[in-house]
């Protein structure tokens, strides 16, 4: 006569929430829930990082394509600065040939409103490379080119570490099957752990 009541029994296919068949179904899913709520705080975290990471590298993508218009789009623009230095040369060697304090009265009048016209024209093409060169580091291709490769790093250590909470929550329901499954073979019941 075989008493198979008191072997353990082969564990049955893995259900949905992951009981195994060992032990009291309603503990092990007690303590499967109580697991987790633990680990849900953390499994949403990564998540929240891997959509915020997804984001950037959308807004980068986004950046670069504007970039790459606005580079196929700029014209070529020549610096007018470099007629009006010449210019103002030129009103200098002119005023050297006058021989009339009329005329050299004149010259010097026009020839000084030309070069004001050139400082004002200095100061201002001084701050419209700066702010060029600003807007160069900030938005060029290349600056968003190094942008999305960043953003496109942070996504991948993101979607990492988003496999490694999977991993610890896989660990820990690994764990509950073991100690059910031993427990169960001692006779034992989960009870409160």
């Amino acid at each position: 006569m075989n008493d198979t009541s008191a072997a353990p029994q082969p564990p049955q296919a893995a259900s949905e929430s992951g009981y195994t068949g060992y032990g009291d179904p309603v503990e092990w899913e007690r303590l499967a829930h109580a697991q987790a709520l633990r680990f849900a705080p953390h499994v949403e975290a990564a998540a929240d990082e891997v959509r915020a990471a997804e984001n950037e590298v959308a807004e980068a993508r986004e950046a670069l394509a504007r970039a790459r218009r606005e580079a196929e789009n700029r014209a070529y623009q020549s610096d007018r600065l470099v007629f009006m230095r010449a210019s103002v040369a030129d009103e200098v060697e002119a005023l050297s040939r006058k021989s009339t304090p009329k005329k050299l009265r004149v010259a010097y009048r026009y020839l000084l409103a030309r070069a004001a016209e050139l400082a004002e024209g200095e100061v201002t093409g001084y701050r419209a490379d700066l702010a060029e060169q600003q807007r160069e580091q900030e938005h060029s291709v290349q600056a968003c080119l190094a942008t999305l490769g960043r953003a496109e790093a942070r996504l991948e250590a993101a979607l990492a570490m988003q496999r490694r909470v999977a991993n610890a929550v896989r660990e820990a329901r690994n764990g509950l099957t073991v100690l059910s499954e031993k427990l169960s073979a001692q006779g034992e019941s989960l009870g409160s752990i």
